[in-house]
């Protein structure tokens, strides 16, 4: 149990469909920061982002077994730096392609969650199929909820509910400079109606069809940022990291002197 959760979002520039130069150098890159990092701010759990070994592609040929080389690396980063490790991965799963978000722990155990809404405005839902199923894992006393990227948009589907319950959601994005005005104002959104921590991993530079500039942010659940990066001379073209530590006390008494979430409303996910 941990009353305090160190975080340390990884916004990283990608290659674009090239697994085997993407995790050698973020290899050495988060290796570097960890390196940086005190023993009172070494990071409990470090986020990736959407598709972070190839660039948000549809090209089927990349995706993965479910024991493959991006989750055996994510599963090696984990254990070495003793921090659980998530992101997403496209994965070959039951004879269906699907954006695939694990979540691995230092022990090298991994869960995972099956992106639910597919950009159809790149064609992403011609080729992957679409999760079923939410996801909350628990993590040195922490509820975490996993969301990927657009997901976002679909305040059903990541509403915190007592059969859904989590004290923080993690939305790992590819998502293009042209739309990060609604990508924060939503991140906030989440935060504050679901009253938790908000954690928003952006990747940055070029696609052959898009730009990304990062925005990676922590949201409170005040709907306060308390940490957000920007792609410019600070971060540069490979990205930088976000850390933050979030207090589990401080969202728990807050839950109990405002609990809206007693008001909400029931609904069935259909």
């Amino acid at each position: 149990m941990k009353e305090v959760l160190n975080i340390a979002v990884c916004q990283c520039g990608v290659v674009w469909e090239a697994p085997q130069e993407n995790l050698p150098r973020l290899q050495s890159f988060i290796g570097g920061y960890l390196e940086q990092c005190g023993d009172n701010d070494r990071p409990d759990l470090i986020v990736l982002p959407e598709f972070f070994a190839t660039g948000f592609t549809s090209n089927v040929l990349l995706a993965e077994a479910e024991d493959g080389p991006t989750l055996r690396w994510m599963q090696t980063l984990a254990a070495s730096s003793g921090a659980a490790v998530t992101g997403s991965v496209p994965t070959s799963a039951g004879g269906a392609v699907v954006n695939r978000m694990y979540f691995v722990r230092p022990s090298g155990e991994a869960e995972h969650y099956d992106k639910r809404h597919l950009f159809r405005m790149s064609g992403e839902n011609e080729v992957f199929a679409p999760g079923s199923t939410r996801k909350t894992v628990e993590y040195l006393g922490w509820r975490i909820g996993l969301n990927v990227c657009y997901d976002l948009r679909f305040p059903v589907w990541s509403r915190r509910t007592p059969s859904n319950d989590y004290d923080l959601l993690l939305n790992v994005a590819s998502w293009p400079s042209s739309r990060m005005a609604a990508a924060s104002i939503l991140a906030h959104a989440r935060a504050v109606e679901n009253q938790c921590w908000f954690v928003f991993c952006n990747r940055v530079g070029d696609s052959p069809e898009n730009t990304y500039s990062g925005g990676s942010l922590i949201v409170d659940y005040k709907g306060r940022a308390v940490g957000e990066l920007s792609f410019d001379d600070s971060t540069g073209p490979d990205g930088g990291f976000l850390h933050a530590s979030l207090d589990l006390g401080g969202l728990r008494r807050f839950r109990e002197k405002f609990p809206a979430w007693m008001d909400a409303d029931g609904f069935n996910l259909k």
